[in-house]
C-alpha cells in the first residue's frame, strides 16, 4: 500500500471510519515493531477524541491553543485538494508552499474564537493532534519499549487530558480481565461495545 492511501484511510479513520481504522491496523500489524504498535495505540487514542467523546466544551474553554501556537501545520498534497475544493482562492493564500508541501501557519487563519470553521474538512495533521502528531511526540516513540503508552498530554489541552482519562479507565478495566495489557484491537472492540450500549 502506498504512502498516500495509508494517508487517506487514516484521515478517514480519524474521522470516524471504523473499517478505515481497521484497515489502517491491518496495514500496521503486518511490520510487528514498536512504532507500528505505538502508532496503532496513538491512531486509536486519537479516533477516540475526535469521534467518540464530546470535548467541544473543552476546546472551548482551553480557546484552542493548538491552532494558536507552535510549528506551521503540514498541509498535504490530499489535504490541499480537498481545501481547494472547499475554500475560495482568497482563503487559500493563508497556505504557503515550502518546497513540495504546503503549510498552515499558527496562529490559524481558520479559527474563529476558539472554534475551527473548517472543522469539517481540516487536515490531516490537525485531526491527529495531540496523540498522533509524529513531530511533536518524537522523543515519546523513540523511548516506547511496548504495550499501552502513556501519552504526555500539552498542559493547555484538557481535552486530550479528558480522552486519556477515560482510554486509561478502559485500559485499566481490560488489564485487570486479561492480565496483560490490552492490545489496540481489543481496546477498539471495547470502544465500540460500549457505544452500543
Amino acid at each position: 500500500m502506498d504512502t498516500t492511501k495509508i494517508n487517506l484511510l487514516t484521515k478517514k479513520a480519524l474521522r470516524g471510519d471504523i473499517k478505515a481504522l481497521e484497515e489502517v491496523f491491518n496495514f500496521l500489524e503486518k511490520f510487528d515493531l514498536p512504532l507500528t504498535k505505538y502508532t496503532m495505540y496513538a491512531l486509536l487514542y486519537q479516533f477516540v477524541m475526535n469521534n467518540i467523546l464530546d470535548l467541544g466544551k473543552y476546546c472551548e474553554e482551553c480557546g484552542g491553543k493548538c491552532c494558536k501556537i507552535g510549528d506551521p501545520v503540514p498541509v498535504y498534497d490530499f489535504d490541499y485538494k480537498e481545501l481547494k475544493l472547499r475554500l475560495s482562492e482568497k482563503d487559500l493564500k493563508y497556505l504557503k508552499k515550502d518546497n513540495d508541501i504546503y503549510l498552515l501557519p499558527r496562529p490559524c487563519p481558520f479559527q474563529e474564537g476558539w472554534y475551527c470553521k473548517i472543522h469539517k474538512f481540516k487536515p490531516y495533521a490537525c485531526l491527529s493532534y495531540p496523540f498522533a502528531i509524529e513531530d511533536e511526540l518524537q522523543l515519546a516513540i523513540q523511548n516506547y519499549k511496548g504495550g499501552v503508552p502513556n501519552f504526555v498530554i500539552p498542559d493547555f489541552c484538557i481535552a486530550g487530558k479528558k480522552t486519556k482519562e477515560f482510554m486509561d479507565s478502559i485500559v485499566d478495566n481490560l488489564r485487570k480481565r486479561l492480565g496483560r495489557d490490552p492490545t489496540p484491537r481489543e481496546l477498539l472492540k471495547e470502544i465500540i461495545k460500549g457505544q452500543e450500549v
